[in-house]
């Protein structure tokens, strides 16, 4: 996996942004520095997980369909104030905006972790092989599914483990898959959004459901509830669909 220094930098700032909304407030009634601090570090620890989890996701499937890929923090240099006039800036890094609004605006009692974003780096000569030299809409949806798929499947095997003390992973990296299902800007949900919907709904409501199980059934039962649910879910957005354009 090809990873640039500007990459790694960015993957550093998601990092201790994802940390700093998670440990914001560390629920003790009085702020004591000495045990922020080490929330904090235990935090970046799992965050530093979590975020490699979902990093690692899209590259798999990035190197699988011969296209390059490089991870950014979540950016914007367009505001559209009307369907046909738009503002034109330097990058703003949006998702570092966001999620310090969210954590200062609620105390951290609220959090906002959808940080990261990547880009596709076009390479005709990678895809030898394939019918299409370009990278389809469907590759693209799926590409961008295995980040936050890949936080859900590693959720599961940290439950399987059955220990306690995991539990602060598994919820960190159900919130990150679900936060970056969020249909806006350039994060994954977006991507999926517009690329393959049938793909989209099936993961929202997968990932959903799996964080709403978790922690009331056993690992055979969510896994087979979740995948009900999402199925239930993705055929009655589809019938809907259908019977609109009939």
């Amino acid at each position: 996996m090809e990873i640039s220094k500007k990459e790694l930098k960015h993957f550093v700032i998601t990092i201790f942004f994802v940390t700093l909304a998670l440990a914001f407030d560390d629920k003790n009634p009085e702020f004591i520095l000495s045990s922020w601090i080490k929330n904090f570090i235990i935090i970046f620890l799992l965050a530093t997980i979590t975020v490699l989890v979902h990093y690692i996701g899209h590259k798999l499937l990035a190197y699988r369909y011969k296209v390059r890929i490089e991870h950014r923090v979540m950016t914007t240099s367009h505001f559209y104030i009307t369907h046909f006039f738009s503002v034109k800036t330097k990058p703003i890094p949006l998702g570092i905006i966001a999620s310090l609004f969210v954590a200062f605006a609620s105390l951290g009692k609220m959090f906002f972790i959808a940080i990261e974003s990547f880009i596709v780096h076009p390479d005709k000569h990678r895809r030898v092989g394939f019918r299409y030299q370009n990278l389809t809409d469907y590759e693209l949806a799926i590409i961008a599914s295995a980040g936050p798929l890949s936080n859900l499947i590693f959720a599961l095997i940290l439950k399987m483990m059955g220990l306690s003390s995991l539990n602060g992973l598994i919820y960190i990296n159900l919130f990150y898959a679900l936060f970056h299902m969020i249909p806006f800007s350039t994060l994954d949900g977006c991507k999926i959004f517009f690329s393959s919907f049938p793909l989209y709904i099936f993961s929202l409501f997968l990932i959903l459901a799996t964080l709403l199980l978790i922690s009331l059934y056993s690992l055979t039962a969510i896994v087979l509830l979740s995948l009900f649910i999402a199925s239930v879910f993705t055929i009655i957005f589809f019938i809907t669909m259908y019977n609109k354009y009939l």
